[in-house]
């Protein structure tokens, strides 16, 4: 009988794999690291196909984008123009609007503007 239990138990029992441990809030770290990812997924796959996979270097089309303020991300992708008083690195004006990324800006400022 008692072989019956033990046998009963480890087929109910969870796997431990299986078992998500309980995690606390996300600290401030964790959200910031989360952002830069979400925003270099972005960046792989939207812009990579004219800026440089490496942002502090020029690429096929576009020039390097490091380092690119909140305020020039917002324009050039969300109405293809400059701030006012911007002097754009190249003049090609290639880039179209890309407003279905609006919700990706911050992330995509936090990945461009890694130290």
């Amino acid at each position: 009988m008692s072989l019956l239990v033990i046998a009963a138990a480890l087929l109910f029992a969870p796997l431990p794999s299986c078992t998500k441990k309980a995690e606390g809030p996300l600290t401030a770290e964790q959200i910031a690291e989360k952002r830069v990812a979400r925003g270099r997924s972005t960046y792989m796959a939207q812009c990579l196909s004219c800026h440089n996979a490496d942002p502090k270097r020029d690429g096929s089309l576009g020039p390097a984008i490091a380092g690119s303020s909140r305020e020039l991300l917002e324009s050039r992708i969300l109405r293809a123009e400059y701030p006012t008083g911007y002097t754009p690195k190249r003049t090609s004006k290639t880039m179209p609007a890309m407003p279905h990324l609006k919700n990706e800006l911050d992330a995509l400022h936090a990945f461009l503007n890694l130290p």
